[in-house]
Order: C-alpha cells, then sequence, then structure tokens
C-alpha cells in the first residue's frame, strides 16, 4: 500500500510547478495603463514598431560635425550611357529546396535555385519592401554605368571582308575498310563512355553544376547554373546525341542567370569560358535553329559586361553581382592572373558578331590594347608575367597643407541650454513613447564632448607623415574602422563620385569618408596617376609561363586572328613575339635515361629589384595545363608560314605522351620537374648529375655525422668521469678485520635493481692472489667465463673447485651480449664451456650505461636472482631472502655451488638453501651508485647511393624525374587536345595510336559508380577515386577523343575555331 504521506513533499513541488507554468507560460501581456496609452498612440498610426526604442531626450548639445565638400557643390552633367538592348527576363521561379544530393527520377526535372540564407535585397538599389518580402532571393539588376562610354567612342569589329588566310588542316585520304573498322569500334566505346557521364549527371544531378560520380551527389562551384549541362551541350549534338540535346535545351531556358545562390560573386573566367562559350557553339553548331540559346548568351553577357564598368573599363575578374554591391563603383585589382583577364576575347568577339552589339567586342578590344602596350615593357619582354596590376592607377603622393586643419576639434556647443531636472515632464501624456515594458524613457546626462589633443593621453591620436595634424586631418584618415589613409590610397577610396565621371579614378567605397573631405582651405593632389597594365611590384619575383594561370591569354593570340578574318593584324604580331621569346627562354629537352628527342615547357622566375642577381631562373617543369602548347605552336605554324615551330610543336606534343608512359597507371601527373639540359640538340643523360639534384645535401649529411661523433665522444667521456668521482666519494675505508680469520679480497657484485634484465656490465680484472696484497694494474679486462664462476660457485657438476671471481675495471663501460653469456652460463646444449662475453664497439651503442662499471673495492655479495628481486626459490618451498649487504670488515666464505652461494635450494631440493653468513659483528648498509643519464648515440647515415636509390623507391620516381609537385589527375584535356591539333595537322597515325592508349589508362583508372572521377596519385597502382568530375571531362577530354577518331570532316580546323574549353566558333567566310 502507498504510502501518500512519504510523497506530500513532491505532491507540493509538483502543484507548485503547475501553478507557475499556468502564471507565467502565457503569451498574453496583462492590461496596464501604459501599455494602454501605446496602443492608443498606434491606433492613432504611429507605429511604436518602427520607433520601439526612440532617441532620449538629451541634456546636453554639441555642434553638428560639418564638413565642406567643395566636389559636392560642384554641377557636372552626366554622360549618358549607350542604349541597352532589352533583354527578356524569365520569369521568376519559386525557390524549390534541394536538400537531397539525388533523386530516382530516370527523367530529369529542373531544380530551381535554394534560398541560403541571403538577407534579401537592401539599399538604396532594390525592389520595394513588399515584392522582397515574398520573393527572399536576390536578383541582379541594371545599374547605371559610372563608366560608360559614349556611343561614338566604341571600338567596333571590323567590317571588311575576312581575309585569305593557309588552309590549317591536313588532306586526308581515304581510309580502308578495316581502318575503318577498328576506327569506329573505337569511337563506339569513346560514345559509351560519354554516354555513361551524362546519364549520370543527368540522373543524379541535373541543372547543377558538377556531378560527384562516386557518391552520385552533386557540387556547385560556377554559381549552380547548371555548368556541366550548358558546357556539354555542342558534344552531345557532335556526338549524335539529339534527344540528350534538345533535353538539355529546354532546361537551358530554366536557368536564371540574374541570381544564385551558390556565391556571391561571378568568376568571369570560368563563366565566360564554360556558360558563354557552352551556349555561342551550341548555338553555331546546331545551324542557329534555337534561338533560345542565343537569347540565353545574350542575357548572361548582359551580366557580364557589368564587370566592365570601371575607371579604365577593365573587368573585375570577380564581379560581386547583387544590386547592393554592383550599385557601387569599383575598380580592378592591382593583382590579377593574367589568364583571367587575357582569355575573355573569343566569347565576346563571338558574342558581339552574332548580335551585332559592338559594345561586347569594345571590352575585350580595350584588353588587347593594354596587353600590346605591356608586352615589351616587362621583364621578360616579350611576354607577360602571371600576375599584373590591371587597376589603371599608379599611386602618387601629393604634398598637402597640414599648417591648416581640415577640421576644427569638436567643441561644446552654446546654444542649446541644459535642462534642470525640474523641468522634465513628470506625467505621462496619452502621446508618450514608452519602453516595451511600458516604463517612461528618462532622459540622460550625456558627458562633455572629447576633444582630441595631440600631446594629450589620447591613444587614438597619431601625428602625420611629416608633421603634426589634429583629428579630420590628412595625416590621420581612417576608411570604416580599417587603417591609416596609406591604405586607402593603395586601394583607391579617396575621390568624389562627381568627380570620378570626369577623370575616371572613383571608387565608391569613399561614401563613408566624406567627414573626411578636405575644406576649401587645402586641396589635396590626385591619389593616382593613369596608366596601363603594370607589374604587382618592383621588388618581388615574377613567373613567366605557358602553363597555369597564363595558358589562355597565348593561346587566344592566333585563334582570335582566325575568328577576326585576319582583319586584326595585332594579334599575329603579339603572338609571334611571345613566341619566339617562348623557344628561346622556356622550352628546353629533359635529361633523360633513354635520352628522348623530347622538349617540355617551362617556368622561368625573374627577381625583383632588389635582387643581387637579375638573372631569371628556368625551372624543369612540366604541367599538365602546359601540353596545350603543342597544339597552338602546331596550328600557330601553318597559320603565320613559320615551319620551324611545328618541329618545336611535335616535340613538345611527345613529351606530354612521354608523360602519361612513365607512370604504373599510364596517366600523367598535374605536373612534375625534370632536369633541362643547356642544349635541345646534345642532352646526354648523366647518373652522377641525377644523383646529385635527387640528393644535394651528401656530403652536408656525412659532416652532421662527424659532429655529432665528436659531442657523443666528449659526452661519453664527460659523463664516465663524473660517475667515477661520484663513485670514489661514496666508497668507504676498509678498517675492519675479521677475528680470527684473515682479510677477505674483496668480491664485485652487480646488485640487481640497477641493470637491465637483458644487459649487465662486463667484469674484468682477474682477483689478485689472496697472499698479494697490491692489485695487478696488468690485469686482462675479460670477463668471467660462465655464470656460476662469475658468482663466485661451483661448477655444474660440482666436480671442481669454484672458479675465481672476476673483478671489473671501473673505468670502462661495456655492454653484454644476452643474458646467459652475461650471467656466465653455459651455452644451450649444456655440451661445452660457456661463451664469454664479446666486447662490442662503442659506435654500435645507443646508450651507455656508466652505470655497469663497479668498483672493485665494494664488498657486496648479491643473491640468487630471484633472491635479489625478493622472489621466491625456484621450486617455490621456500621464502624468497633480502639481499644482504655487508660491513665494510673483511668477509671470509666458502663458494659452494650456485644455489647455496645464492641462498637457494640445493638442485635436488634435498635440504634448505645455505646462507652466505658475515664474520663481522656489525653490517653496515652500502651507500646506493650514483644515477647516470643516457646519450644519444648517432646513427650513421645512408650513403649517398642508398639514400638516391631509397628516395626514388619511396617517391615512386620514374628514371629523370627529380620531383613530382602534384601527383592527382582531375580528367584534364589538355594533353590529348594537342594530339588531336597533332593528328589534324600532321595526318600521322601515330597520334591516333597515342591517344587510344591515353584513353584506355584514363579510362580504366577513373571509372566509378556513375561517371569518371578524378585520382589522387597516377603513380599509384591502384589510385583512389576523389568523387569528382569537373564539366570538362565531357565538355574537353571525351570530345577531344571523340575527335580524334571520327571523320576529319568533323570540326574541321578550316572551318572552325575551338575556345580554351573546347568550345568550336564558326569561323567567318
Amino acid at each position: 500500500m502507498v504510502r501518500y504521506r512519504r510523497y506530500r513533499v513532491f505532491v507540493l513541488f509538483a502543484v507548485i510547478a503547475v501553478v507557475a507554468l499556468y502564471r507565467f507560460g502565457s503569451s498574453s501581456t496583462p492590461w496596464t495603463p501604459h501599455s494602454s496609452s501605446s496602443e492608443k498612440s498606434a491606433s492613432e498610426g504611429n507605429d511604436a514598431r518602427l520607433n520601439w526604442q526612440p532617441r532620449p531626450q538629451v541634456a546636453k548639445e554639441t555642434k553638428p560635425f560639418t564638413v565642406d565638400v567643395p566636389a559636392a557643390r560642384a554641377s557636372k552633367p552626366l554622360q549618358t550611357p549607350p542604349p541597352v538592348v532589352p533583354v527578356s527576363r524569365p520569369a521568376k521561379k519559386l525557390p524549390t529546396p534541394t536538400a537531397s544530393s539525388t533523386k530516382p527520377a530516370t527523367k530529369p526535372t529542373s531544380i530551381g535555385a535554394a534560398y541560403l540564407g541571403d538577407n534579401g535585397p537592401a539599399g538604396d538599389d532594390l525592389e520595394d519592401t513588399a515584392a522582397a518580402a515574398s520573393d527572399p532571393t536576390v536578383h541582379w539588376q541594371k545599374q547605371s554605368e559610372y563608366f560608360p562610354v559614349p556611343s561614338k567612342s566604341l571600338i567596333r569589329l571590323p567590317s571588311g571582308a575576312p581575309k585569305s588566310l593557309p588552309k590549317i588542316q591536313f588532306k586526308f585520304k581515304k581510309e580502308s575498310a578495316s581502318q575503318k573498322a577498328d576506327r569506329e569500334a573505337k569511337l563506339h566505346t569513346i560514345k559509351d563512355v560519354f554516354k555513361r557521364s551524362w546519364e549520370g549527371y543527368r540522373d543524379r544531378a541535373w541543372l547543377q553544376d558538377e556531378l560527384s560520380p562516386v557518391s552520385g551527389r552533386f557540387r556547385n562551384p560556377f554559381a549552380g547554373w547548371g555548368a556541366t549541362l550548358v558546357d556539354s551541350l555542342d558534344a552531345l549534338w557532335i556526338m549524335g546525341f539529339k534527344e540528350y540535346f534538345e533535353e538539355a535545351v529546354k532546361a537551358v531556358d530554366e536557368i536564371d542567370f540574374t541570381t544564385t545562390t551558390a556565391r556571391n560573386d561571378i568568376p568571369m573566367f570560368e563563366t565566360t569560358i564554360r556558360y558563354l562559350g557552352g551556349l555561342i557553339a551550341a548555338y553555331d553548331l546546331s545551324g542557329k535553329k534555337y534561338k533560345s540559346l542565343l537569347d540565353k548568351a545574350e542575357e548572361l553577357g548582359e551580366i557580364l559586361i557589368s564587370a566592365f564598368d570601371t575607371p579604365n573599363r577593365m573587368p573585375n575578374t570577380y564581379y560581386h553581382w547583387k544590386p547592393n554591391m554592383a550599385s557601387k563603383g569599383h575598380r580592378v585589382s592591382n593583382r590579377v592572373v593574367l589568364a583571367e583577364i587575357g582569355s575573355l576575347s573569343m566569347e565576346f568577339t563571338r558574342l558581339a558578331q552574332l548580335t551585332g552589339e559592338h559594345k561586347y567586342y569594345d571590352a575585350i578590344a580595350r584588353i588587347t590594347d593594354n596587353f600590346e602596350e605591356f608586352q615589351n615593357q616587362t621583364r621578360l619582354p616579350g611576354m607577360w608575367p602571371t600576375y599584373l596590376d590591371a587597376s589603371g592607377c599608379k599611386p602618387v603622393s601629393s604634398p598637402l597643407d597640414v599648417a591648416t586643419p581640415l577640421q576644427a576639434p569638436f567643441e561644446p556647443s552654446e546654444d542649446v541650454p541644459l535642462k534642470n531636472k525640474a523641468e522634465v515632464p513628470t506625467t505621462n501624456s496619452p502621446t508618450d513613447l514608452l519602453s516595451p515594458g511600458g516604463n517612461k524613457y528618462i532622459p540622460l546626462d550625456l558627458p562633455s564632448p572629447v576633444v582630441f589633443k595631440p600631446d594629450g593621453p589620447n591613444p587614438t591620436w597619431q601625428p602625420a607623415m611629416g608633421g603634426s595634424a589634429v583629428l579630420g586631418g590628412p595625416g590621420k584618415g581612417t576608411h570604416m574602422g580599417r587603417g591609416k589613409s596609406s591604405a586607402l590610397k593603395r586601394r583607391q577610396l579617396g575621390l568624389d563620385r562627381s568627380e570620378a565621371l570626369q577623370d575616371d579614378v572613383y571608387v565608391s567605397q569613399i561614401v563613408a569618408t566624406s567627414a573626411l573631405a578636405p575644406s576649401h582651405t587645402a586641396k589635396a593632389g590626385p591619389t593616382c596617376e593613369e596608366q596601363g597594365f603594370g607589374e604587382t611590384s618592383s621588388y618581388g619575383p615574377e613567373d613567366y609561363t605557358l602553363g597555369g594561370m597564363s595558358d589562355s591569354t597565348y593561346e587566344y593570340l592566333p585563334k582570335e586572328f582566325l575568328l577576326l578574318g585576319g582583319q586584326v593584324d595585332k594579334y599575329r604580331t603579339m603572338y609571334e613575339l611571345s613566341m619566339d621569346v617562348v623557344k628561346e627562354h622556356l622550352v628546353f629537352r629533359p635529361m633523360l635515361p633513354n635520352e628522348d628527342d623530347i622538349l617540355f615547357s617551362g617556368k622561368l622566375t625573374i627577381p625583383g629589384a632588389n635582387a643581387k642577381s637579375k638573372n631569371g631562373v628556368l625551372e624543369g617543369e612540366n604541367a599538365h595545363l602546359s601540353c596545350f602548347a603543342g597544339g597552338m605552336l602546331a596550328m600557330g605554324a601553318k597559320l603565320f608560314d613559320r615551319p620551324e615551330d611545328l618541329e618545336v610543336a611535335k616535340k613538345l606534343t611527345e613529351g606530354c605522351v612521354w608523360a602519361y608512359q612513365m607512370t604504373s597507371t599510364g596517366i600523367m601527373p598535374e605536373a612534375f620537374d625534370v632536369f633541362p639540359c643547356a642544349s635541345t640538340v646534345d642532352c646526354a643523360w648523366n647518373e652522377t648529375k641525377y644523383y646529385q639534384i635527387l640528393d644535394p645535401n651528401a656530403s652536408d649529411r656525412i659532416d652532421a655525422y662527424k659532429q655529432q661523433m665528436e659531442v657523443y665522444k666528449q659526452q661519453v667521456a664527460s659523463m664516465s668521469a663524473s660517475y667515477e668521482a661520484a663513485l670514489a666519494a661514496m666508497t668507504p675505508v676498509d678498517t675492519h678485520t675479521a677475528i680470527g680469520g684473515f682479510a677477505a679480497l674483496p668480491t664485485p657484485t652487480v646488485l640487481a635493481h640497477t641493470l637491465d634484465k637483458r644487459q649487465l656490465a662486463d667484469l674484468e680484472d682477474d682477483t689478485p692472489d689472496p697472499e698479494d696484497d697490491t692489485p695487478d694494474p696488468e690485469a686482462s679486462p675479460f670477463v668471467a667465463d660462465d655464470r656460476n664462476s662469475v658468482m663466485g660457485g661451483e661448477s655444474e657438476e660440482g666436480e671442481g673447485p669454484p672458479a675465481q671471481s672476476k673483478t671489473v675495471s671501473a673505468a670502462i663501460p661495456q655492454v653484454s651480449e644476452d643474458r646467459d653469456s652475461v650471467m656466465g652460463g653455459e651455452s644451450e646444449e649444456g655440451e661445452g664451456p660457456p661463451s664469454p662475453l664479446k666486447k662490442q664497439s662503442s659506435s654500435t651503442v645507443n646508450h651507455v650505461s656508466t652505470s655497469k662499471t663497479i668498483s672493485a673495492a665494494t664488498p657486496l655479495v648479491s643473491e640468487d636472482r630471484e633472491s635479489v628481486m625478493g622472489g621466491e626459490s625456484e621450486e617455490g618451498e621456500g621464502p624468497p631472502l633480502a639481499q644482504k649487504k655487508l660491513n665494510t670488515a673483511p668477509v671470509h666464505h666458502s663458494t659452494e655451488d650456485r644455489e647455496s652461494v645464492m641462498g637457494g635450494e640445493s638442485e635436488e631440493g634435498e635440504g634448505p638453501p645455505t646462507k652466505v653468513q658475515p664474520t663481522g659483528a656489525n653490517i653496515a648498509f652500502s651507500p646506493v651508485l650514483p644515477n647516470y643519464s643516457s646519450i644519444y648515440s648517432p646513427k650513421p647515415p645512408l650513403s649517398h647511393s642508398e639514400y638516391v636509390k631509397n628516395k626514388i623507391q619511396e617517391e615512386r620516381l620514374p628514371l629523370g624525374v627529380t620531383q613530382i609537385q602534384a601527383r592527382s589527375y582531375i580528367l584534364r584535356p589538355e594533353a590529348i587536345e594537342s594530339v588531336w591539333y597533332m593528328y589534324r595537322i600532321t595526318g600521322d597515325a601515330h597520334w591516333r595510336e597515342a591517344g587510344w592508349r591515353m584513353f584506355e589508362a584514363v579510362n580504366a583508372h577513373t571509372t566509378a559508380k556513375y561517371g569518371n572521377s578524378a585520382i589522387d596519385d597516377v603513380t599509384k597502382t591502384k589510385p583512389e577515386l576523389q568523387d569528382e568530375m569537373e564539366s570538362f571531362w565531357l565538355a574537353e577530354t571525351l570530345k577531344y577523343f571523340y575527335l580524334l577518331f571520327t571523320e576529319e570532316d568533323v570540326v574541321s580546323l578550316d572551318d572552325w575555331v575551338l575556345n580554351t574549353e573546347a568550345h568550336p566558333f564558326r569561323r567567318p567566310k
């Protein structure tokens, strides 16, 4: 039966909890007079929610901080921007969540942009609040340009007829039936691989940027506009997948380029070559039948052209498209990647040709003009560095009149009298604004304004450069809490917008600095001087290469020449000048075991102005991105009649084919290094030189070991001396003799607790004759013969007298080899005498234990091993015996057999163990031996040859390769691109054979569940899949493999020119 009185307390707490929850859990607010007045004021039209915390009445006011900005008074007419072609904006779609990255649908359905938590529209140029509330997705809006180009100033497309240019493609003969059958079989295999990867994307990542082919998920690194879909449109058409093509074209209509939830900026380079290039190529290849493709290309082009609204009309390579950022003026960075600003010409030119809008061509023509001007001004005239300053602004310093302050310090105002507390109303009017809790606001007494003094205790005051200044002066300007005025000069944030329309130096971020503008008493000079392209820094080194960050800038020079029908000669001039420099300074022959006659294109680094040496250093690098160079040089050789370039192109392409064959997977790594020979003609293999490159510090390593050994020997000598001194200081003097006996010779023994179980000190110096009190200094330092003799016991059979105990030389620390030999025991079979302990060289000993040196004067007798450790006897029948410590008086005892000497039981177990009895009356305990420290013994280094062979094996280096910088393969197309160009230009079937080997290797090691994946290490026999399939796998790599084995008139080089993403644009006729 439950006794409720036991639970009275719990019941009481439960009742209280219920009442509290009921009372305080309600969301309703009790009526109060204050709340009533608030409701009344709200009903009269005053929305308290919009002003829920009004500014309290202040007791003292200060003068308003005002600045006279002359530029603000100037009235200057705005330039009228050129007319913009109206673009039909796609209907807004409700956002569809994409929480699941996989979907079982067999037919793809459009996936709208998911809202990723953007705060929606904000700023002056946004849509109305109601529209923003109904659609939280932010959309790009066309803004009024800060730096428009008048129509009469536009650089227009060439209007003349295209020139007659040389043929580029080889004139092929008709193939045989067997050749056709073999070719079509390979072509069918390539199409199957493409189809499998496309269907994986179609089913798992439709309208997303990239498929993750292992997991079946997707990624959106390029704004989430379906990069793989748009990038693959022309490949679908070329390979004959017309149904997939039609389906993809319809999906393109659903892409909204005016918004993205994937990122806050638009990467100009990637968006242009993949999206804009893909749309234009699909429109061209399909015979211009699909007008929607051109419409979408123009829609995207209108967004991208907005990135050119800068003072020098150079594009921001990462365009911030949201209205609150796009509405502001911007200046290009002073550190721009060469390829990102130099690889826009083909796409914008072709868009201008198709739409008739010259503004697209004008945009890239201005970039070309800057490249042409800068080409001969670089540290390596003829080429451009991988980074350049595209801001168009050269910072300059101008003297300012700092004697007159630009703004007087703050002072208290005398115009507003202070109110006494009695004057403050104490009654509430019906319209008084109250706090959310219904309380009345009380005005606060504010402190007097702060006056900043130059010499006062103000931690934020700093003098101006070259003189003193007050707050607001030129020496202490700050911007949005970011630091000093030097930062403003670097970023060019110090000009007014009205002046920018005249001198093209405005940057919108200066809005917040208007309070720091100079007054009419002091005028500041210009903060920058107009310039074209320049170097990012004159002090740092610069890289010149055909590889990453530069590649497509050089590639687009001859291709833009073709696309313009040969009517603009500057592209040919710039190309030929740059290729002459490339062949002289970058192209080299690698030193290889088989002396292969191949070429690579390296990277030249030129030091800055402060470097001691001005000579450039060529790095023997071969990167996958630079493998396009063979195809480019071959095309340029035919186009510009440079036959010597064709031979260079062949060897460069053969170099990339060799790089595929050098690994276990048959795939080239992302980047690796070799040793560049001084000559491209004579390049003999030198193994000694190769070993020196792999092990440049061999002599240093040997010298370091020798130094370590010297230190080691000194440490051993020092510690041995210290130990001997400590041991001598603690050894007692023998002043007692035994009663009725003779003086016993000291017996050297070792305490078990100071030794390792498998290691004891060597016992040296034979015990001298008992009748001779003088020890023999020339005693032979050998170890006792067997275990019993060491302990002073009898032999195992007991047939002979006990062996003499050996004494150890205290000056020689040695290490025993094994347990039996140390203890002086017999061999394993017991058939022969025990092996003596062998001496070891100090170079093979890692740690030297100085405690193993025992003074011959220490009169200690150790028990049996078990007894010393306090353990039981061997048979377990007797109690453990403690270790006996004898006094320094002479001790005389007979050495019985081993067991009896050690205090253990006899071998047969017939009697109790015999103890060693001291003859002295008193027993004194011996002191503990001194402690010792371990000494590191240096390990002998590998020899030069051993080190190199070990490195080659561990790093899996092919012979001739000195380093593999990046071992991965991300399905890149550059090598097969050049192979295709070489086949189409030379007609040599060798390139088809090389290309097929490359395809088989790539497909074998990259095949994944839903497509093909990047791999981590091409030097492994079984590389790991990285679950990434970039859009260029379908758009470029497989397209080039397909074009290599299809009929040669498909995408002929005499009719088409391909951009850097393998998108064919039709050449003008």
